[in-house]
């Protein structure tokens, strides 16, 4: 069960030794990060059950540390960013996929957490690949960030409506991406920032 994605309220709840039902009531008060099923079954990222335990100072699971998080970019001009985002952290594996076909592939072989995509390139439909990925009950515990040449409302709206949590502008602030990785990932053991 530790290395499930998606956990029900009693998975959950034995996952951080607690009563389910004080699981329902993290949820019901905003606490803590849970969507509803059809069938009105509410269902929790585990990654989002990690960072509240971290937050909150509570006691982590064993093994909570183990595995580095996996982080793929899609985009071969990326091999840079990848590379700087590597060095951040030694928690963080990262991959850089050339093609849409790559990228594809990988999704399946590498599990990423974290899945990067340049939304403007000619060479793929970004926003159909976010749509995809985050549809798709196999890859929809992947979360995904997107890179666009200039930030609008519609296009972070539409981004929203892909799955996207983030959109940032290129050339990348590092240290927005930073910021980003640490929220997402705060666990990884982080390396200082240089300045």
């Amino acid at each position: 069960m530790g290395q499930k994605a998606i956990l029900t309220t009693w998975e959950a709840g034995r996952y951080c030794n607690v009563s389910p039902y004080t699981v329902r009531y993290w949820v019901r008060t905003g606490q803590l990060q849970a969507y509803t099923t059809p069938g009105g079954h509410r269902r929790i990222r585990r990654q989002d059950l990690d960072a509240f335990l971290v937050s909150h100072g509570m006691p982590l699971p064993s093994g909570f540390h183990e595995g580095r998080k996996r982080v793929l970019f899609l985009g071969a001009g990326l091999a840079g960013l990848a590379r700087l985002v590597e060095s951040w952290s030694e928690g963080l594996e990262v991959q850089v996929a050339p093609s849409a076909f790559d990228a594809g592939l990988m999704l399946t072989t590498y599990d990423p957490h974290l899945f990067v995509v340049d939304l403007d390139s000619e060479a793929w439909d970004g926003l159909a690949i976010c749509r995809g990925v985050h549809g798709t009950p196999h890859t929809a515990h992947v979360q995904l960030a997107g890179l666009v040449r200039k930030a609008t409302v519609e296009g972070a709206e539409a981004a929203q409506n892909a799955g996207v949590l983030a959109c940032f502008s290129k050339p990348v602030d590092e240290g927005e991406m930073r910021r980003f990785l640490r929220k997402l990932f705060p666990y990884a053991p982080w390396a200082p920032a240089t300045p």
